[in-house]
């Protein structure tokens, strides 16, 4: 006869396995659906910072699932965009450098305090006119999440898209090493039709 105990543990060891073939994950009340087939890039966006040449590379960042709206459906001007550090960071407040962000790409950290829903949404009555959220791991350089609503009825009306955690410190640290709050930026590219071994990924970046 199974005891109780071993029960418990079958259907423990079921629910797992179903967590790990859908790639789901439950982080800090977000629920996140997760990709990590490197060479599955094709609805991703990418990003060039173009200064300073520590932070010379294309950024790769895959846009909600669920909310916001396409980024070709928003104009960047070529020369004048700029990733502006929310402050404060989490962004699920009103900024206080709300000014900084009009018309610019906001840059905000994942989890802590409210969804990426409401993240984009405080962004976009900030006036930027899209939003990078980047992962709270800072070590991880490979899972991109595909970001969904937070089943309100609340809905954005700019783009979003999530950065891996790796490319967010460091890019983080950068600017906290400069001084600066916000970085010059070509967004975003159009890279379908390049193969990824050829885009000028961070070199932290393992593929």
């Amino acid at each position: 006869m199974i005891s109780i105990r071993n029960v418990v543990f079958i259907v423990n060891t079921v629910l797992l396995c179903v967590l790990i073939v859908f790639n789901v994950y439950f982080v800090n009340g977000e629920t996140s659906f997760v990709d990590t087939k490197e060479y599955e890039y094709g609805s991703d966006i990418f990003f060039e910072i173009t200064h300073p040449p520590e932070l010379q590379y294309t950024y790769r960042i895959r846009p909600a699932k669920s909310f916001g709206i396409p980024f070709d459906k928003e104009r960047f001007p070529s020369k004048k965009t700029k990733l502006v550090l929310v402050d404060p960071t989490h962004g699920c407040e009103m900024p206080t450098n709300a000014k900084q962000l009009k018309g610019n790409v906001a840059f905000v950290k994942r989890g802590s305090r409210c969804s990426f829903l409401k993240k984009t949404i405080i962004s976009e009555l900030s006036g930027a006119k899209a939003i990078v959220i980047t992962d709270n791991n800072i070590y991880d350089d490979t899972a991109y999440v595909h970001m969904i609503d937070d089943n309100s009825e609340m809905s954005a009306n700019i783009p979003a898209g999530f950065l891996v955690g790796k490319s967010g410190h460091l890019i983080h640290s950068k600017m906290s090493e400069l001084m600066v709050t916000e970085l010059p930026i070509v967004f975003p590219l159009n890279m379908t039709y390049v193969p990824l071994h050829k885009i000028n990924q961070p070199p932290w970046i393992s593929i």
